[in-house]
């Protein structure tokens, strides 16, 4: 309804602002995640999206991560938090694709990180061995 298309875009106009502040303030993490939500939102107020459960599911995580990093700024952190399971959701939707696909996007990155941080830690180990032996 129009009614709430006015809500959508009084959301969108406060993550668009999230946004830009964020990105001046130098809170990247916060900004990326903000930036990938304004183009759902964007795209529901203007009717290409529809509204579904789903949807909103993903809108809702994206809400409770810039929750968490509003109150660490607020608090005197950083502001940094791995967003990119959430981000990862939110481009699917933006792009038309299923979130199955971006959870299978995100298993393997995970995956992938996991290698990668596994062979850092056996270089590392070879790297100490080695160091030890030439000391």
């Amino acid at each position: 309804t129009p009614d709430d298309l006015s809500i959508v875009g009084e959301v969108f106009r406060s993550a668009h602002t999230l946004k830009g502040m964020a990105a001046t303030m130098g809170f990247e993490d916060l900004a990326h995640l903000t930036h990938n939500m304004e183009n759902v939102l964007d795209l529901i107020r203007n009717q290409k999206l529809s509204v579904t459960s789903e949807v909103m599911d993903v809108v809702f995580l994206a809400v409770d991560d810039l929750e968490a990093m509003v109150q660490d700024i607020a608090s005197g952190g950083e502001g940094k938090r791995d967003v990119s399971a959430v981000v990862s959701k939110l481009e699917a939707i933006e792009k038309g694709e299923s979130l199955e696909a971006a959870s299978l996007a995100e298993k393997e990155t995970a995956a992938s990180t996991a290698t990668a941080a596994a062979a850092n830690v056996q270089l590392t180990e070879v790297y100490d061995e080695f160091e030890r032996t030439v000391l």
